[in-house]
């Protein structure tokens, strides 16, 4: 049966077909046996009828070969079938783009249900699993194939497959049950359903009767990215609705052989590790976690998963699973920064408070997704440290009252002082996840302070100015953070070995690129701050930079230069620079550390590389005081950078919250 929308099979009509088939098989024996006896008798050749007998022995073998083709689709039929996308008729089954792959899955739902896990010996038992398991994957490019090899699947058998396949001991079980995963996620994304896996997809989001038959569903789902409802409901029914509902018992169900496949033998890791990756699903599941009896609300949600993770003896896991889901389900890696979608912004505002409240004690392995989560939300975290205006907000998505927005600073939405602060403590002192927010946040100061250079010189606005003094009120309050977690003297060791490696790397002479220059003016940013708030290590610091510089860091100089970069980059009016200030890399002025690579490579006949730099850094002054306007406003964003007024508030606040 075919039309311009549907190409199946009816397999009553088949039979007919088939029937008619070895009717017609039948009477051709018989004319060929009749008709060749005839010639024989007048000694005539017998050609002739030994071809008609054998296109009625052909006949015979296709009438088998239809019979059984009937009996595949009749069982493919079985459930009922739902109507195709594109309107095909209920209870035919929708054909792929070969037969033959319906009856690859028959053979394949055969060997494994009735061959491959009878076999008494286990090394034979994993290399039968593996041989075929590569003929599994190839399934999942016709996912009407995939979906026919789980419905013609032993049910006993599906439910099983990760612990049938770990305990034959094979070397390749990863490899091979994501072979099964991988057909299985195609046959669930099939646009249109082979009736009979109606059943299969019913039951992998019922309950499984007992943890280690929801582990196994589970961790066959987890590599299958399937749709997000699917992912939604699988979770919650296998496990983590009852989760929800009494989270305080054993949760461990994987066994021994689970650790082939790196999966978590914490039913609720596992249940978290099969939301992730997909941002619908994750947002859907916290919406519905427990059913209607659980009134929990999503932020108390979140926190069941942590407070499980403090006390279960797979924490790690559970945190882990927990960070990645949650990387999900805020769009971290899906959508861009300052432009999220409102449910991605909302559930993240629950989570940033929700992990803002344990702070530097988030356990350990979920602190890594805090980094990540912030670098995406560094719109709202910068501008979260704001206190010029409205400074004794609440979080919220609503922009508070009397609030001013800047241009290039769009955040979904909006967090106190106080919450900014108690995020960014999850993650500060963790390298991995520092260097990645600090990066977004070097990215993100250096595209917002050109983009209000351009407006400024534009409309004669102030918005570098503001901006100006929302990354110095954000330094502030990333000092205090870091302080708090690490204390001053590691704070501070670890604000001096970024600064001097990252300069150290530019003085080797390397062609600079935008990232670059935005990191080294965060990094040089950073140190400045860190140089101003605490006496107690200056000492230190200017040792390390010693090692660099070979003399005191001028910080402040430093800055002042790399504002007034900016505000050139941004087409603020000023006169032409003079050429030996013009970067050749870029086009535009050079940096402070650009010069400072210029002069280590020039200095020759015994004369020191610093004092070629001072004779650089005359030009840069002597052309900047030409320039009134520019040179006021880097003075003047300069001093609005290193201000030290947003953590003497932030301390304020602390005290009075005591």
């Amino acid at each position: 049966m075919t039309s311009s929308s549907f190409n199946g099979i009816d397999p009553e009509r088949l039979e007919q077909a088939a029937a008619a088939l070895r009717d017609g098989a039948d009477r051709l024996t018989a004319l060929g046996e009749e008709l060749g006896g005839k010639l024989h008798r007048y000694g005539i050749g017998t050609a002739a009828p030994r071809e008609i007998l054998r296109i009625a022995d052909w006949g015979r073998i296709e009438v088998s070969k239809l019979r059984e083709r009937a009996e595949l689709i009749r069982k493919l039929n079985e459930g009922g079938g739902l109507p195709s996308a594109g309107g095909g008729a209920r209870g035919l089954v929708r054909l792929p783009g070969e037969l033959e792959d319906f009856e690859l899955a028959q053979k394949l739902a055969k060997v494994y249900g009735d061959g491959v896990f009878t076999e008494q010996d286990a090394e034979r038992q994993a290399k039968l699993v593996h041989d075929h398991a590569d003929e599994v994957a190839k399934l999942a490019g016709d996912p009407q194939a995939a979906a026919a090899f789980y419905a013609l699947l032993s049910p006993k058998v599906r439910d099983a497959l990760p612990n049938l396949i770990a305990s034959t001991g094979s070397k390749t079980a990863k490899q091979d049950l994501a072979a099964f995963s991988e057909a299985l996620g195609a046959a669930l994304r099939a646009p249109a359903l082979v009736p009979a896996f109606a059943k299969v997809r019913s039951d992998l989001v019922r309950p499984a009767g007992s943890k280690a038959a929801a582990w196994n569903r589970l961790a066959l789902l987890a590599g299958a990215n399937a749709p997000a409802n699917i992912r939604s409901a699988a979770a919650r029914t296998l496990v983590l609705d009852d989760f929800a509902k009494k989270p305080r018992q054993d949760w461990r169900a994987g066994s021994p052989e689970s650790k082939a496949y790196g999966l978590p033998s914490d039913l609720v890791a596992l249940g978290l590790e099969v939301l992730a990756g997909n941002g619908a699903a994750v947002r859907d599941a916290f919406s519905k976690l427990g059913g209607p009896d659980v009134k929990l609300t999503r932020p108390e949600k979140m926190k069941l998963f942590l407070d499980h993770a403090d006390r279960s003896a797979d924490g790690e896991d559970v945190a882990d699973a927990f960070g990645r889901a949650m990387e999900s389900g805020t769009g971290a890696r899906t959508e861009q920064p300052g432009k999220h979608s409102p449910e991605a912004a909302a559930f993240t505002l629950d989570l940033i408070k929700v992990a803002g409240s344990f702070g530097a004690n988030l356990p350990a392995s979920a602190k890594d997704s805090m980094g990540v989560i912030a670098g995406s939300y560094v719109h709202e975290l910068v501008s979260g440290a704001r206190f010029d205006k409205a400074t004794g907000r609440t979080s919220g998505m609503d922009a508070p009252k009397h609030w001013e927005s800047f241009p290039g600073v769009t955040p979904a939405f909006y967090l106190s002082p106080d919450d900014t602060s108690r995020f960014l403590k999850t993650f500060v002192g963790e390298d991995g996840a520092a260097d990645k927010f600090n990066s977004a946040v070097a990215r993100f100061r250096h595209d917002a302070l050109i983009s209000a250079a351009r407006l400024d010189a534009q409309d004669g606005t102030e918005h570098f100015d503001d901006v100006s003094k929302m990354f110095g009120d954000f330094g502030g309050v990333a000092f205090k953070s870091t302080v708090d977690v690490l204390g001053e003297e590691d704070a501070a060791a670890d604000a001096g070995r970024d600064f001097v490696k990252n300069t150290a790397g530019f003085l080797l002479g390397e062609i600079p690129i935008a990232d670059q220059i935005a990191e080294l003016g965060w990094d040089a940013f950073q140190a400045y701050v860190f140089s101003g708030f605490s006496d107690d290590w200056a000492d230190s610091f200017e040792t390390q930079v010693e090692a660099t510089n070979k003399e005191r860091s001028e910080l402040a100089t430093r800055l002042k230069y790399d504002m007034a970069y900016l505000l050139h980059s941004g087409g603020y009016p000023a006169s032409e620079p003079p050429k030996e200030l013009v970067s050749p890399a870029t086009g535009g002025l050079k940096t402070y550390d650009e010069l400072a690579a210029e002069a280590k490579r020039e200095a020759t006949g015994g004369k020191k590389w610093e004092q070629v730099l001072q004779g650089k850094l005359a030009v840069y002054e002597n052309w900047m005081d030409s320039n009134g306007k520019l040179d006021e406003k880097v003075e003047r964003a300069s001093r609005a950078q290193t201000s030290n007024f947003a953590e003497e508030q932030l301390k304020q606040q602390n005290k009075g919250q005591d």
